[in-house]
């Protein structure tokens, strides 16, 4: 009789620790990464206001506004022509393109996607859903800055990326997107720190601190 009763005991001590929130467990570690991966999807891949011109071509963006126009999410258009002499002599023609949406273009787009430092929303092109595959490793909970802190390594997969979006022709020059639109054949890998509150596990970037 004793024996059943600890064993009563032993199974009920199991169950009540594999549902324990605060438990450092591959499933507590995947639903609070989870909880975060759905915050931060619908991703927003490239932001920028329209109508806008390439007269600056901060970090080859000239190349994602005109892969952007073949696809049919843009329409470009010519906003100015002008010759520049060149050094030692002759001209060089100078072109700047003016783009804007298109109806197909409007379907991804999200106008407050991110807001400026002076209050002001920029908009995005923004898709996508992330799910967690795997929880690969996890570091021991050790107390760090007052709170107790676990490293998670996970890997995810992207799904729900437009035909366009996963095109060589797009992913060459939006870097964001090669990762997202692998995914189905080789999953995302990730390293996130997670901090123990009173109700379980949360992202670090979900975390609010007092």
């Amino acid at each position: 009789m004793r024996y059943l009763l600890a064993l009563a005991a032993a199974a009920a001590s199991l169950v009540t620790g594999c549902s324990d929130p605060k438990a450092a467990s591959e499933k507590n570690f995947e639903a609070a990464i989870q909880s975060y991966l759905d915050t931060a999807y619908p991703k927003c891949y490239f932001n920028r206001q329209f109508p806008t011109t390439n007269e600056f071509d901060i970090g080859g963006s000239t190349a994602v506004l005109q892969a952007m126009a073949r696809a049919g999410l843009l329409v470009e258009k010519e906003a100015s022509r002008k010759e520049v002499p060149q050094w030692g002599g002759g001209k060089k023609v100078v072109v700047k393109s003016s783009f804007d949406l298109t109806d197909e273009g409007r379907k991804f787009y999200k106008p407050d996607a991110v807001k400026t430092l002076r209050g002001e929303d920029i908009g995005g092109f923004c898709f996508g859903r992330a799910t967690v595959t795997a929880i690969t490793q996890f570091s021991e909970p050790a107390d760090m800055f007052g709170h107790r802190i676990s490293r998670v390594s996970y890997t995810y997969t992207v799904s729900g990326l437009p035909d366009w979006a996963k095109a060589p022709e797009m992913t060459s020059v939006l870097k964001a997107l090669q990762a997202d639109a692998a995914s189905a054949a080789e999953p995302v890998k990730a390293l996130d720190a997670l901090v123990l509150t009173n109700t379980g596990w949360v992202h670090e970037k979900l975390f609010k601190k007092p």
